[in-house]
C-alpha cells in the first residue's frame, strides 16, 4: 500500500512542475487580463550575468515602450539569452517579448514574441 500511495504522490509531483516552451506560454496566457506594474523601462539586477548552468544569461528587462495605432502602449521586454554554448542549438538566442497594455488601466491585452528573438528561447526552467 505504501508503494501505491509512493507512486501517486510521484506522479501528481511531476505532473504538476512543469518546463518548458508551452509552459512559457501558458503562463504568459494567463496574465493577460492583469494590471501591469512598471510604467516605465527598466533593467533587471542580473542582465548579462549567468543566471543558469553556463548557457543561460539575463536578460535587459522592459527595453522600451511604444505606442500602436490604436493608443494602446507597447512594452518590450528582453527576458533572458540562451547562449550558443547551450546543446539544443534551436533554442539558442535572446528571449523577446511585448505586451500590449491598455494606457488608462494598465491592464495587459495580449502578448507576443517581439522581432529579433528566437520565440524558443523562451522558456520556463526546472
Amino acid at each position: 500500500m505504501r508503494y501505491v500511495v509512493f507512486t501517486i504522490a510521484l506522479i501528481f509531483i511531476t505532473g504538476c512542475y512543469r518546463v518548458g516552451h508551452q509552459d512559457f506560454i501558458n503562463y504568459k496566457n494567463n496574465i493577460v487580463g492583469k494590471k501591469i506594474m512598471p510604467s516605465e523601462s527598466y533593467k533587471y539586477k542580473n542582465v548579462g550575468k549567468l543566471i543558469r548552468g553556463d548557457f543561460l544569461v539575463g536578460g535587459q528587462g522592459l527595453i522600451h515602450i511604444t505606442k500602436n495605432k490604436n493608443g494602446d502602449f507597447i512594452y518590450h521586454i528582453e527576458s533572458d539569452e540562451v547562449l550558443p554554448n547551450f546543446d539544443k542549438k534551436e533554442w539558442v538566442g535572446k528571449c523577446k517579448l511585448y505586451y500590449i497594455v491598455d494606457p488608462k488601466t494598465k491592464v495587459i491585452k495580449s502578448w507576443g514574441f517581439d522581432k529579433g528573438g528566437n520565440p524558443q528561447s523562451c522558456r520556463t526552467w526546472p
